[in-house]
């Protein structure tokens, strides 16, 4: 019996191992999973393929990062591609792109100062109801201190806009959305171009 037992623990170890890395996000202190976890573990996927991005999703965000770059010379940061950010004890959050206006220091921890900006591209984890998982997120970050949260869903194609002290707005692709200072995007625009 103590091979079978060996096997069991270095199984068990392995499923530990994966669920740390297909951890998304933290919050009080409960692991929330990338969509698509399950099929990892049971080996029907390689962890890659429920953690990247499709086509859609990183052209969108290169054309962000591109509309939203000109403002780091106006003293803002960006930062994009899961940034870490720490909300207080046992509560962490990955963020698609985030503009702050502090200085964030350059460390091995994930940023724990509120971004005034935060725009995520689709819902990465795995929950059972997305837009209780959107609301509540955006929510916390509003809380937390940032001003506006921007979710731009691939599927449907719509645009929701989350901003402190007002209530949330549903947007169209076609919509022209105000994201920071003088920075305006129309995603139907976006996705147009090559």
């Amino acid at each position: 019996m103590p091979l079978q037992m060996d096997v069991t623990v270095k199984e068990d170890r392995k499923k530990e191992k994966l669920l740390r890395l297909l951890t998304y996000e933290v919050v009080d202190g409960r692991p929330i999973y990338y969509r698509g976890y399950r099929d990892v573990l049971e080996g029907k996927k390689q962890p890659e393929e429920v953690m990247g991005s499709s086509v859609l999703q990183w052209s969108v965000l290169k054309s962000l990062v591109k509309l939203l770059l000109p403002l780091e010379g106006k003293g803002y940061i960006l930062a994009f591609g899961e940034v870490g950010l720490h909300l207080g004890k046992g509560r962490n959050r990955s963020l698609d792109l985030a503009v702050f206006v502090s200085k964030v220091d350059l460390s091995e921890k994930y940023a724990d100062t509120p971004p005034v900006l935060v725009v995520e591209i689709d819902v990465k984890a795995e929950v059972d109801d997305k837009l209780e998982y959107i609301t509540g997120k955006s929510e916390e970050l509003l809380t937390f201190g940032t001003k506006k949260v921007v979710w731009i869903l691939t599927r449907p194609r719509k645009v929701l806009m989350f901003e402190k002290g007002k209530r949330p707005i549903i947007y169209d692709w076609e919509d022209e959305i105000h994201l920071l200072e003088d920075v305006k995007l129309r995603l139907s625009d976006i996705v147009k171009r090559p």
